[in-house]
């Protein structure tokens, strides 16, 4: 930790809340990134699922998680940071074991499916939860900074989780489960020893669980800007995967190590990508990404060759890096200080009503077009076109004092 504090931004490690989801970020994506990758390799090469059923399970599970974005939000606003988070971690380790045991025994696909539906919505809630302790515990103008370090960490585990998840599903799937599993205890030890409730904060306690921020114009069309990109965004992973192993016939372990450069490329150039963008407006960073993520996808058409697959990846993952901490910085910034989980978790539930398409999307087209590659990518590129240009119209910055209190 202190070999990075040296480094530009990275001084925010000296907050304890900053140092602790770090923490469990790295964790949690080391051994989640096992399961989110090979969860569609699993269901289609193993039980021998369809592509487009995937797809569907995929949009069941991000539809369910809608209410429980919304309800974890208001509930981490009306009794507090540390009590949810000492109850998510448990929850979440218990479904991926039961997920461990049905893949090692073999047992009904029902059993399957339920669990993995069932931990996408703790998921969230646990998302929304990191993104309130940061913006609690940091200053606006270093918000960036402090959700990219967040990212860093992440991605230095998801360099090498999916790596690691390779060559544990030719041990066994059910290690892709188990390892997650336990180190999501571990992750628990983070939440219970630093995290502590803001009590500057007064929560907001009237009304209903399900409170909505339904008058704020501004964060409504950002919100809605945002999450029609993630249609864009949102192929990376399901169906990206689906199209390398199914597609272009790619091994796990390759895709794997595809899916480490994806987080090293995170590690070293998230702090210079931040430089780059420094003076950047919000609305022309994210359009520059999404575009990128577009072109990227798009080229996956012409070549199957190594060394163009991982420097493709490299673009992605650039993209990645410079729209993932401006989104969640924007909406620190329009969330009232007592209604951040409300805030978040209704920007969560507006992009949970439309990046499920992400998934159906793609492995319809991967379905029906597998035949041509340039008929998978091309909807896609036309849509990130598309919803760059909007986003550069009608996405621009209001001042906090534009926000209508609800």
């Amino acid at each position: 930790m202190r070999v990075f504090s040296r480094i530009r931004g990275f001084e925010l490690l000296g907050n304890n809340a900053v140092r602790a989801i770090s923490a469990a970020q790295l964790l949690r994506i080391l051994g989640r990134s096992q399961a989110w990758i090979f969860v569609p390799v699993y269901l289609t090469q193993i039980r021998g699922l369809p592509y487009i059923f995937v797809g569907l399970l995929f949009f069941i599970t991000a539809i369910i998680s809608l209410p429980f974005s919304l309800y974890g939000g208001n509930l981490i606003d009306r009794i507090g940071r540390r009590k949810i988070g000492k109850i998510l971690p448990p929850v979440i380790s218990s479904l991926l074991f039961i997920l461990a045991a049905s893949a090692y025994f073999d047992l009904q696909l029902l059993i399957v499916v339920v669990a993995f539906l069932l931990i996408e919505p703790f998921t969230s809630v646990q998302g929304i939860l990191d993104n309130v302790i940061i913006t609690d515990s940091t200053i606006e103008s270093s918000r960036n900074d402090a959700f990219s370090i967040v990212r860093i960490f992440g991605n230095i585990g998801f360099s090498a989780g999916p790596a690691i998840g390779g060559y544990l599903a030719y041990v066994n799937f059910a290690l892709i489960f188990t390892v997650p599993a336990v180190l999501t205890l571990f992750e628990w030890y983070f939440y219970l020893r630093y995290i502590h409730d803001i009590k500057r904060i007064t929560p907001a306690l009237s009304g209903g669980m399900f409170k909505f921020p339904s008058n704020d114009r501004y964060f409504l069309l950002i919100s809605t800007l945002i999450s029609v990109s993630f249609l864009v965004t949102g192929q990376w992973g399901t169906t990206l995967t689906l199209f390398w192993s199914g597609v272009d016939h790619i091994t796990n372990r390759f895709i794997g190590t595809l899916y480490a450069v994806n987080g090293l490329v995170v590690v070293f150039f998230q702090v210079p990508i931040n430089y780059l963008f420094l003076h950047l407006r919000d609305r022309h960073r994210i359009s520059i990404a999404v575009l990128m993520y577009a072109f990227g996808f798009f080229a996956l058409a012409f070549s199957t060759n190594s060394i163009f697959l991982i420097l493709d990846v490299v673009l992605l993952t650039i993209g990645e890096n410079t729209i993932s901490p401006v989104i969640y910085g924007l909406v620190s910034k329009i969330a009232p200080e007592d209604r951040r989980g409300q805030y978040f978790g209704a920007f969560q539930l507006m992009n949970g009503l439309v990046t499920p398409v992400a998934p159906v999307l793609g492995t319809t087209l991967i379905q029906y077009f597998s035949f041509n590659p340039v008929i998978v990518w091309l909807p896609i590129l036309i849509l990130g076109i598309v919803s760059s240009v909007f986003i550069t119209a009608f996405g621009k910055e209001r001042n906090r004092t534009g926000i209508v209190p609800q």
